[in-house]
């Protein structure tokens, strides 16, 4: 029993160490198991890490109730518990149940990640190097993404989101693995704050924060790009030492430049008639929701729409344009999709969100039960649709989590959540757990952000376990000022 024990935590200090490369594979692969009505079938690498996770860690029940005690867990377990009550009155019991379970899963996993930092104090180091490696190699291959797509290679091989591909605003921007970039903008939240606090402490590398925050950039996600830039504000102004953050101040410009003198130059190369200046203007305004409209004259006539682009079956936000990704283009036939489909900001998206919105909002005040207990989890999209059936499909989402929480699951919910939030923030504030840990909460605050612009579990896994690799990270500890030199390849005797 006792060498079982010892194999099962090696097992799982070995998928701990594996959980941040996986996790950026959030959608593809996928295995597809069919769908429903309301909801499809799948399965991600994150989620059969989450279940094997759990399943080796089995033997270590007793230990982590014995470390956190039961206060601790009881806490930990009250958002899941009322989670799980939830599927008794939802309209969506399938998706109830699979949702409940990953937090369930979600929750275990945080607990023993937790755990790990505070019992086994080299497993930080690895985890920390396991975030970087893999969000370089993944930006690298976002990267490969675009140079493949204005090449002409087609978005099965390049995994390209369908509105992602050059034809849609005359440049590509990437996807990576994820579903759309929104969230492969969101997987690099956390390893790009990383590379800032390195770089502020003296201890990162130039040119790995300039990479990292560029493919950020590159995403063109709103709702990635602006959590970072309030990420990165609080953490200058968390730190103490202010003249420290003069290079980081000046890798933020500098890795915008890049990413919008990409957008130009993948526009001048890509298979549409648009120039470096096309380029990088239609992405200024579609990243400053109109507002800042440095286009030319000839490129700022109106965006087209096409039909489907508000398609209610779908989940997501991206574009629906005609895929053209596959067609060739010749001398023969010079003028096959000479002109980008849309010429600047897509005003649709951010309508199509404030709609899922209003909607969902709407939904919740038209019964006392929604108000007070919700519509049961996973059961927005189905409640949305038998209010406005006109309007939306039983498959959409809110595309706003904390929208979501409260139709979903009423102001008891939202009071529950609010009650575990503000206990563990006090908890962690009179042991000054976070007090010196401005990397720690700009991180969460970030993701915390980021919530308004999406909604749902599947894609979205790693925003409830990145945070926590970053716990307590400062270089008022020795050893994770250890840490710091061997993520940049320094060795280091420890005394």
């Amino acid at each position: 029993m006792k060498n079982f024990k010892i194999l099962s935590r090696k097992i799982t200090r070995a998928l701990l160490i594996l959980f941040p490369p996986i996790f950026f594979f959030s959608y593809f692969p996928i295995i597809s198991l069919g769908s429903s009505e309301s909801m499809n079938f799948e399965l991600s690498l994150p989620e059969i890490w989450l279940v094997v996770f759990f399943l080796f860690s089995l033997p270590m029940l007793k230990v982590l109730y014995d470390f956190y005690g039961k206060k601790k867990l009881t806490l930990a377990a009250i958002i899941p518990t009322y989670l799980s009550l939830t599927i008794l009155w939802s309209d969506n019991r399938p998706r109830a149940i699979l949702t409940a379970g990953l937090f369930w899963l979600l929750t275990f996993a945080a607990l023993s990640i937790i755990y790990r930092l505070k019992t086994d104090k080299d497993i930080r180091v690895s985890l920390i190097k396991s975030l970087l490696i893999s969000a370089v190699a993944v930006s690298a291959f976002c990267w490969l993404q675009c140079i493949l797509d204005i090449v002409g290679i087609s978005r099965d091989v390049t995994l390209l989101c369908r509105g992602c591909v050059s034809t849609t605003f005359g440049f590509p921007h990437p996807s990576g693995f994820a579903i759309e970039p929104q969230f492969m903008g969101n997987l690099l939240l956390a390893p790009t704050l990383l590379s800032f606090y390195l770089l502020i402490k003296k201890h990162g590398s130039t040119l790995l924060t300039l990479f990292l925050s560029s493919t950020l950039f590159l995403t063109l996600s709103r709702g990635a790009i602006y959590a970072f830039i309030i990420a990165l504000v609080l953490m200058f102004v968390l730190i103490k030492k202010k003249p420290m953050v003069i290079r980081p101040i000046a890798c933020a410009f500098i890795s915008l430049a890049l990413a919008l003198a990409s957008f130009g130059f993948f526009a001048v190369l890509g298979p549409t008639n648009d120039s470096f200046i096309d380029g990088t203007t239609k992405a200024i305004h579609q990243l400053t929701l109109g507002k800042i409209d440095l286009r030319p004259k000839s490129s700022a006539q109106g965006t087209p729409q096409f039909p489907g682009s508000t398609d209610t079956s779908t989940t997501t936000t991206v574009p629906d344009v005609p895929d053209t990704s596959t067609l060739v283009f010749t001398p023969e036939n010079p003028n096959m999709a000479s002109s980008a489909s849309f010429s600047g900001y897509v005003e649709e998206s951010t309508n199509t969100r404030l709609n899922l919105n209003s909607l969902a909002l709407k939904t919740w005040v038209s019964s006392p039960k929604y108000i007070l207990i919700g519509a049961g989890l996973g059961s927005a999209g189905p409640a949305m649709h038998q209010k406005f059936p006109e309007e939306i499909g039983p498959k959409e989402i809110v595309q706003n989590e904390y929208v979501s929480l409260l139709l979903e699951t009423g102001l008891l919910g939202v009071a529950l959540t609010l009650t575990v939030v503000i206990f563990t923030t006090i908890y962690l504030a009179r042991r000054k757990l976070i007090k010196n840990n401005p990397l720690f909460i700009s991180v969460a605050l970030s993701f915390a952000f980021t919530l308004l612009f999406f909604s749902g579990l599947p894609n979205a896994l790693h925003l409830y376990l990145f945070p926590l690799l970053l716990f307590n990270f400062d270089f008022s500890s020795k050893h994770d000022f250890l840490i710091a030199n061997e993520v940049q390849g320094h060795r280091h005797r420890r005394h």
